[in-house]
């Protein structure tokens, strides 16, 4: 069972229990381990990481917790695993080239989706222009 853990009713994310492929469906349980819903994942959520549950805007705050754990960058669809690639942490501030780091590990991004860092921001931008980063390969 592909078991992910909503840990307040508030939380826009579950945390996956298991390492999930694209396409699979994500078994989203209460802390209660009441399941409350499923989830298509739109592509590989790693275990220990986050998919989104609702779509999520740019500049809008994401949920966790119950509480805010920092603003959305690249706009998130439902099933997308949520990240340093498409969350600005309001804890820590994550240089960019770390970011970058953490992606080429987790395989975020793609040949089709260069990224690099933005002067002006100092933060990570796709030269496509997509709006949005995947972690396909």
């Amino acid at each position: 069972m592909n078991r992910f853990v909503k840990m307040h009713a508030r939380d826009m994310v579950a945390t996956a229990l298991v390492d999930l492929k694209k396409g699979e469906t994500a078994h989203i349980y209460s802390t209660d381990n009441i399941l409350i819903e499923e989830c298509t994942a739109l592509e590989h959520i790693p275990y220990g990481n986050k998919i989104a549950l609702v779509s999520i805007k740019i500049e809008e705050q994401v949920i966790k917790y119950g509480a805010n754990i920092g603003s959305c960058t690249r706009h998130i669809t439902r099933g997308d695993l949520v990240h340093v690639h498409n969350v600005k942490s309001n804890v820590v501030d994550i240089p960019p080239v770390f970011k970058l780091e953490i992606m080429r590990q987790m395989g975020i991004g793609s040949q089709n989706e260069p990224v690099v860092v933005d002067s002006d921001s100092n933060d990570l931008i796709d030269l496509n222009g997509s709006g949005g980063l995947s972690n396909e390969l």
